[in-house]
């Protein structure tokens, strides 16, 4: 793949007899999308069949600035591929700005909320201390003769993010079944429904398929990960439009004439220029 010049210019008029014709690329401001963007493409997007769904494992700027370069080198030729009646779809092409807009849009909403989504690191991390307090509360009414000694030392045992979980919900059950939240009790009524409830909660959420590594993503974040990948496959299948209409007029010079979408300029080195000997200072 050829490797486009750094130096970024306006679309500049290229034909079939014009072969040293550099790529060129406009410098463009950092794009940003919105949920009016999404929205215009959502329809294409859910209509991609779940087996052709390609995952956006991309830079979706870059994609979108190398799209925007290829659109435009294609427009700029528009005239003489028109003249060669070639069969391209310009409608298509023109909506390639506001998909890619979308797909950066999308793609940051993955990772748009870092607390939710470690929502279940943040769970298991205020899980510990609140079963610490909880087992130490029912150890001392055990001693006390006031709940099951054996039924305390069976949580006592729990290990992993699966048995913290399960602790929460045992220990709640124990509390209120045995009444160990009377006066003088180091564990509050609010203590104990908080401990069901987080328990209960993160049984739902940590991963079946390893028990100590759950998931990071909320389910806020899957859904919006299935839909830039979605994105990204319309985006793609778009994009190919413009390399069709390329490859129609420019055939093998392809890669010289438009980007492909993760390519990255790469700066030419500058010669070093001959230094004339500085005279000794006397």
């Amino acid at each position: 793949m050829a490797t486009p010049v750094s130096t970024r210019k306006s679309p500049v008029s290229r034909t079939a007899s014009d072969p040293k014709a550099d790529l060129t690329h406009a410098a463009r401001p950092d794009v940003t999308g919105d949920w009016d963007d999404v929205e215009r493409h959502r329809r294409a997007a859910d209509a991609v069949p779940m087996s052709a769904v390609r995952v956006c494992r991309v830079d979706p700027r870059l994609a979108f600035h190398n799209a925007l370069d290829g659109r435009d080198a294609v427009l700029a030729v528009r005239d003489e591929l028109d003249a060669r009646q070639l069969p391209i779809d310009w409608e298509v092409i023109s909506k390639l700005e506001s998909l890619g807009r979308a797909l950066v849009f999308a793609a940051g909403r993955v990772e748009a909320d870092p607390m939710r989504s470690n929502e279940v690191l943040v769970g298991l991390h205020e899980a510990r201390p609140l079963r610490a307090l909880m087992l130490m509360n029912a150890r001392a009414h055990a001693l006390a003769g006031r709940c099951s000694r054996t039924e305390v030392d069976r949580i006592a045992q729990g290990r992993g993010a699966v048995d913290l979980a399960q602790d929460l919900v045992d220990l709640a059950f124990l509390h209120t079944n045995d009444g160990l939240t009377a006066a003088g009790s180091a564990v509050t009524d609010a203590q104990v429904r908080r401990a069901k409830a987080l328990g209960s909660s993160l049984l739902t959420r940590i991963n079946p398929a390893g028990h100590d590594r759950p998931s990071r993503l909320s389910n806020a974040q899957r859904d919006a990960r299935a839909l830039r990948d979605r994105l990204w496959t319309v985006f793609v299948d778009t994009y190919a439009e413009v390399e069709r209409a390329a490859g129609a007029l420019w055939g093998r010079q392809l890669s010289q004439r438009i980007p492909a979408l993760q390519t990255r300029s790469v700066p030419r080195k500058r010669e070093k220029a001959d230094v004339p000997p500085v005279s000794p200072t006397v």
